[in-house]
């Protein structure tokens, strides 16, 4: 996008209108992790998105904002809450002992389409989705080589290991912000 801010807005949507938008999402999703790195791995195809979009609408704290132009979907960003004591599942480090009793919001996707990056969007989407969490920290995995690994480290996020959500899956870096004041930002998490 060049010339002018594009026109744009964030809204929230609940899971019921995630799941009648899911191939709309879908189509977006796709697009998205056909680039390097991920390229439409298997974690990242359309169907598995799909799959496990449908199941992680109906957990608790189930959180979704959509960014939207007059036409199209140009990204969205979504995620849940972690019970204290919970942490990613399949081979994952440990994460501290504060870290794993904590309240945590686990940030499962965070995606914009190639056209409208580097216009904070992404970022805005992630403010906002944040924005009204009540949990301690906010979670995610992140390719390590991947462009928004090193968005998150420069937003604030900490790495404390890593995750292999399955076998078959790569080894992902696993990161953590503190969203309130009961986490102190120097508190042992690496």
């Amino acid at each position: 996008m060049t010339g002018a801010m594009p026109s744009y807005e964030i809204e929230p949507w609940p899971g019921s209108t995630v799941e009648a938008r899911i191939d709309q999402l879908a189509e977006v999703y796709a697009e998205v992790y056909s680039e390097p790195p991920y390229s439409s791995g298997q974690l990242w195809s359309r169907s598995a998105f799909v799959e496990r979009t449908r199941r992680q609408i109906r957990r608790e704290g189930f959180s979704f904002y959509a960014a939207r132009d007059e036409q199209q979907i140009i990204g969205f960003s979504f995620g849940l809450s972690f019970a204290e004591g919970s942490w990613w599942a399949g081979g994952a480090t440990e994460p501290s002992t504060e870290l794993r009793r904590a309240s945590k919001f686990a940030v499962i996707e965070l995606i914009v389409r190639k056209n409208w990056r580097r216009l904070g969007i992404g970022r805005q989407l992630l403010s906002t989705l944040l924005s009204t969490r009540a949990e301690q920290y906010a979670i995610l995995t992140a390719m390590p080589n991947a462009e928004a690994r090193a968005l998150y480290e420069r937003w604030g996020w900490i790495q404390t290991g890593t995750a292999q959500h399955s076998p078959d899956s790569p080894v992902l870096d696993a990161l953590a912000l503190p969203l309130t004041t009961a986490a102190e930002p120097d508190s042992g998490l690496v």
